[in-house]
């Protein structure tokens, strides 16, 4: 059911697919292009890795770009699933996979196929950064979960290259149990020392894991705790808001104007108020210094929980995106809070579709503006109960059947009146003849 929704959802809007979807899509493909090159390898260590034996035997046809090609191409599709969420940490860790896979392979490569892949990882590599906004959230455990794959991903790829290259060490590394120490010291950036890489490809293999270290490290933190201890600084300082008491109230999602007139006009009424934003520059449309404001995706479980969804009165999801909406109401449906859900719907082809995540209540304000507009033109009567009807998002008839509706109940009532009138002609004409 969940699943059906979502697709449903995602053809609620044109524009809710692109950039991102098209990106994520050519990520994937990469990814894909990197493992073909490096079919058989991976073949062979599977095979390899499940046989017992020395390293040599194990290892046998297996090289060190075949190991970074696997490693590469399985962060790749992991990460384009983050983008296919337009999570922040999958297009900081995609920036540096496709420009590692574009240097790797001019490099490294002596293909056609190699070198042509380097182009399409470069091209790539602009397009992430050309629709860097369209990847702003930054939902904690989302990134987290990406950031700990990512890591893996190195791990894996450290644990098999310092294997690989155990007779290059001193002492030589014969056991998977040395290659993860190893590995673990190198990624630390601790090094100990009782490992010595003794040739040249096996001390450029450690720099390289020191410094993907360092970098995936620090983007991890960077797209995960950082904004979280910023967020928990700017709640305990105040950070231009209010730190209001969260019961009781109204949580509005979004930035539009149907948001910025419905929060004026609640706190006109002295209701409070928690407005959930994805940026923080988006609360200057507010004309209140004072709003309560929470940053995050209000898709996301633990903004609501933030924004304190279970005690809340209602959760309006007032975007200008009719997707972005409905993954609102979906949230708050899946955990399962008391408070009432209103959808906004700003495309009436929509409105079915809208329907299918059961809000209590669905207002669609362009529409009604659409239907008043052309009733007027057209010198069409204007029923009242009718507009309000598909402005609420309520099952009504189409304008025209509504319109011819309210012509024959007219023309019945016109028939009535005057079998009416002719009855009663015909009594007093009677009446006169007697």
């Amino acid at each position: 059911m969940r699943t059906n929704l979502k697709e449903t959802i995602s053809d609620l809007s044109g524009k809710d697919w692109f950039p991102h979807v098209p990106i994520s899509l050519g990520v994937a493909l990469i990814g894909l292009l990197h493992l073909i090159l490096v079919t058989d390898q991976a073949i062979g260590l599977q095979h390899h890795l499940l046989t017992s034996g020395s390293i040599r035997q194990e290892l046998e046809g297996i090289s060190l770009f075949g190991i970074s090609q696997l490693s590469l191409s399985i962060l790749l599709l992991v990460m384009s699933v983050g983008l296919w969420f337009q999570l922040r940490t999958a297009w900081l860790l995609s920036i540096l996979a496709v420009l590692i896979g574009a240097v790797k392979l001019y490099l490294l490569s002596d293909t056609t196929i190699g070198m042509w892949l380097s182009g399409f990882d470069l091209v790539m590599f602009v397009l992430l950064l050309v629709s860097c906004r369209s990847f702003d959230r930054s939902s904690l455990r989302h990134g987290t979960w990406v950031a700990l794959v990512a890591v893996v991903i190195l791990f894996a790829y450290a644990v098999l290259g310092v294997y690989h290259l155990g007779d290059q060490f001193s002492p030589n590394i014969n056991t998977i149990q040395d290659a993860v120490y190893v590995s673990v010291v190198t990624m630390s950036t601790v090094g100990f020392g009782d490992f010595t890489p003794t040739t040249p490809d096996t001390r450029l293999f450690m720099v390289s894991i020191i410094i993907l270290s360092i970098t995936v490290f620090s983007t991890a933190i960077g797209a995960t705790l950082i904004p979280a201890i910023i967020h928990k600084i700017a709640q305990l300082t105040g950070g231009g808001h209010s730190q209001m008491i969260r019961n009781n109230h109204y949580i509005i999602v979004g930035f539009s104007t149907l948001a910025s007139n419905t929060y004026r006009e609640l706190v006109s009424r002295e209701q409070p108020v928690t407005v959930i934003l994805r940026r923080e520059a988006e609360g200057s449309q507010f004309s209140d210094t004072n709003i309560d404001v929470i940053i995050g995706d209000g898709g996301d479980l633990e903004t609501l929980r933030r924004a304190g969804a279970e005690k809340a009165k209602a959760i309006l999801a007032l975007m200008d995106d009719d997707s972005e909406n409905a993954f609102v109401i979906l949230a708050a449906k899946e955990l399962k809070v008391k408070a009432k859900t209103v959808a906004a719907v700003n495309d009436a082809k929509h409105l079915n579709r809208i329907r299918h995540v059961h809000p209590d209540m669905i207002i669609a304000p362009q529409v009604l503006g659409g239907e008043l507009l052309t009733s007027m033109l057209t010198g069409e009567r204007i029923d009242i109960k009718n507009l309000m009807d598909r402005m609420l998002g309520l099952k009504t008839q189409p304008a025209k059947v509504a319109a011819d509706k309210v012509a024959a109940d007219k023309v019945a009532a016109d028939k009535v009146a005057a079998d009416k009138a002719a009855a009663d002609k015909a009594a007093a004409d009677k009446a006169a003849a007697d």
